[in-house]
């Protein structure tokens, strides 16, 4: 997937002591600093590592505020590191950083920004968009605070995922300004939350005193210590404060895939007060993946239910049944997704004699599989005796792969003044191969740079228009989507792609994508050779 979101989306806050105008004495407003950090990134979708420095500028306001007040933030970023090497439009970012507090305060509060659109260009370093965000000071906040960038999180909705960028401040960093906590607070709000660890896509009971009477409640999960602080780990919530300041409810949290195994605090914000609870996340049960059939023996068309326990939550069960050598009987396979207990349950058809058992293995992870032997009875005979044999096998995840049939193409000669002005080609053929086992899909694009001459004379690459085809060899799992007829150029313009099948455990196998090709070339253009290049880029 090279080329994904390569792009690192960087925000952190500084302070050079400069001063802010005065304000009314009700409400004095903050200073607004700049740091220039240097920051480290890890890029979604496998793409690596990006370490450089990035200008910040934000404002904090008011000045000082009452413990457990809200202090407004107002982040400006210059340059991000990182570029991405794909340009990609009206791209959904959420934005947020993270500030360690020390003095009259300690621990980490987050600023999230709201959902913005943007644009990320190809090759380009990424400026995010000016944004602002509120949090709160701790209860027992007394007097001043600094304030300083110790990491940031940017999520990006591509392709129907949402993907984290996260970075820290490795060098050059410092306080980014301060508030002070002046004043005596109120009542404290108190947070309870399962002290056995819970399961992703459960729901946790929570509860608590204090909160401000008939509020809106909202829950994020945030990191032991309070930073990365994120709404979008809880798909869905019951919370309620009633009339007398107590929280009752439940938070649902998302997949496994969203939410892995560890620590980690909840916090549940009702727009003027805060509290967070330890909250410990465990996907998988004690005890080994186990496989039960509700009848281990039956005559050729018994239906009979495989289940399971001890398994991931969220994710999909390959059964499938085996013969005696212990070869897959393709024809016999059936999918199911466990649920949030990790536990699975499918009717499984017992479709020939060659069946000798059945076998289930959790995404195709080989390290997952379990067999349980069956016997095809006929119902005549008896006796003789039966034996059984444990058969295994490894299958492994191969890659996402592109071949092409060559790498020139010839619109041959055209002829100036003599209407000969458009010609045709085709485009060599492209097979694309995915072999990873997964539900991700894939994306196959392509760009062109204009057509240069000996002499620097240059065609533009729209004079290029295509249209796209593509299709799938037999046994591969996915439909093919064709990109639209359209003119060539820098922006990407899609060939073909095969999108996530919500309705299969997988996608994967050979397609095959072309395109016809017309090139116009202008009226009036100087004589000579003229060569452009075209770029395919998978992922």
């Amino acid at each position: 997937m090279t080329g994904l979101l390569a792009a690192c989306f960087v925000l952190s806050l500084g302070c050079v002591g400069a001063t802010a105008a005065p304000s009314p004495p009700a409400v004095p407003r903050a200073t607004a600093g700049t740091v220039t950090p240097t920051v480290h990134c890890v890029l979604p979708a496998g793409q690596g590592e990006a370490t450089g420095p990035q200008e910040m500028t934000v404002e904090l306001s008011p000045a000082v505020v009452e413990p457990g007040g809200k202090v407004h933030a107002r982040v400006t970023l210059g340059p991000s590191p990182a570029t991405s090497g794909l340009a990609l439009d009206d791209v959904p970012t959420i934005p947020s950083l993270d500030l360690a507090m020390t003095g009259g305060a300690t621990g980490t509060v987050t600023v999230r920004g709201a959902e913005l659109v943007m644009d990320i260009p190809a090759g380009v370093p990424i400026e995010i968009p000016a944004y602002e965000g509120d949090f709160l000071v701790p209860a027992d906040a007394s007097g001043e605070i600094s304030l300083a960038p110790v990491r940031t999180l940017t999520q990006t909705k591509v392709l129907g995922s949402v993907f984290e960028t996260p970075c820290d401040v490795v060098g050059g960093g410092g306080p980014v300004g301060t508030v002070t906590a002046e004043g005596s607070a109120s009542e404290p709000a108190t947070l309870t939350a399962p002290a056995a660890p819970v399961r992703p896509h459960t729901e946790v009971k929570l509860g608590g005193s204090g909160w401000t009477p008939d509020a809106a409640a909202v829950p994020s999960l945030c990191a032991v210590g309070g930073g990365g602080c994120d709404p979008l780990k809880f798909t869905a919530h019951t919370l309620r404060i009633d009339s007398y300041g107590t929280l009752t409810g439940t938070a649902t949290l998302g997949e496994a895939g969203a939410v892995p195994d560890g620590r980690y605090e909840v916090k549940v914000n009702d727009g003027t007060k805060e509290a967070t609870a330890p909250l410990t996340v465990e996907a998988v049960a004690a005890g080994n993946r186990e496989i039960e059939l509700s009848a281990a023996s039956g005559p050729v068309g018994s239906v009979i239910t495989v289940s399971g326990r001890n398994y991931n939550p969220d994710r999909w069960i390959n059964v499938v049944g085996l013969d005696a050598a212990g070869t897959t009987l393709d024809d016999s396979a059936v999918y199911v997704k466990s649920g949030a207990d990790g536990t699975f349950a499918v009717e499984f058809t017992v479709i020939s004699d060659a069946v000798a058992a059945v076998q289930a293995d959790e995404g195709n992870d080989p390290a997952t599989v379990r067999t349980a032997p069956f016997t095809v009875t006929t119902g005549g005979g008896g006796g003789g005796g039966t034996a059984e044999q444990r058969l295994g096998t490894q299958v492994r995840a191969g890659t996402l792969s592109m071949t092409q049939e060559g790498d020139t193409v010839d619109f041959g000669t055209t002829v100036l003044g003599s209407g000969g002005g458009a010609q045709t080609a085709r485009l060599n053929g492209v097979e694309v191969e995915d072999a990873r086992g997964v539900n991700s899909g894939w994306s196959l694009t392509a760009t062109l740079t204009g057509f240069t001459s000996a002499d620097g004379s240059v065609i533009p690459a729209h004079a290029v228009r295509w249209t796209p085809s593509c299709s799938a060899q037999a046994g591969s799992v996915g439909t093919p989507v064709a990109g639209a007829p359209t003119a060539l150029g820098i922006e990407a313009a899609s060939l073909c792609r095969v999108d996530p099948d919500g309705s299969r455990p997988f996608t994967g196998g050979k397609f095959d994508a072309d395109a016809d090709l017309a090139l116009t070339v202008p009226e009036f253009t100087r004589p000579g050779d003229y060569s452009a290049t075209l770029t395919l880029t998978l992922l």
